[in-house]
């Protein structure tokens, strides 16, 4: 894993979408089968408010 440039992922919409998903499938690997089943969802659903939060807050 390489240095993470917050500066270069707030400008990318790319690079937002490649540094969620490299930290869900960590995430997935230390996770059992029960919590799999519910955890793309909740994960998801956390991303996109994230997102939202960050992008509205962007435009202020």
């Amino acid at each position: 894993m390489g240095i993470i440039n917050i500066e270069e992922i707030r400008t990318s919409s790319q690079l937002k979408k490649e540094k969620c998903n490299e930290a869900k499938a960590a995430m997935r690997d230390i996770l059992s089968a029960e919590q799999l089943k519910k955890f793309d969802g909740v994960f998801d659903n956390v991303a996109r408010k994230v997102f939202k939060g960050v992008m509205m807050k962007e435009k202020d």
